[in-house]
């Protein structure tokens, strides 16, 4: 669970999670553990929850809720599978939905918050 969530919160700042990894002070051979199963120790815990500005029990999966904008929001779904969703509703919207499908994703996208 933890993995899943560390990697896709790296994929929503567009990052890999090595990367990350090395901007909070970590070495890929941890970033790998993670990948196998394990799990970070309470102060990397943290330094991540405060990077992705997630909870720790998000991190941990102890919480479907992820704060974005101020609200929170239940992830029930990963990125890649809301992704394959929204592209099988495409097809159903009209010119004008899907005007405004694309300045609200354009409103999301330059509001993120992930660390540059």
């Amino acid at each position: 669970m933890f993995w899943e969530r560390f990697y896709n919160l790296c994929l929503r700042c567009g990052k890999k999670p090595n990367p990350v990894g090395k901007e909070v002070g970590l070495s890929s051979g941890i970033i790998s553990k993670w990948k196998n199963g394990g799990i970070p120790n309470g102060e990397t815990l943290m330094k991540l929850a405060k990077y992705f500005d997630v909870s720790t029990d998000y991190l941990l999966g102890l919480s479907p809720y992820i704060q974005i904008d101020g609200e929170l929001v239940k992830m029930e779904y990963s990125d890649e599978l809301l992704k394959r969703k929204i592209t099988e509703n495409l097809s159903e919207l009209d010119n004008k939905e899907l005007m405004r499908l694309w300045e609200l994703s354009e409103d999301i996208i330059n509001g993120k918050k992930c660390k540059d």
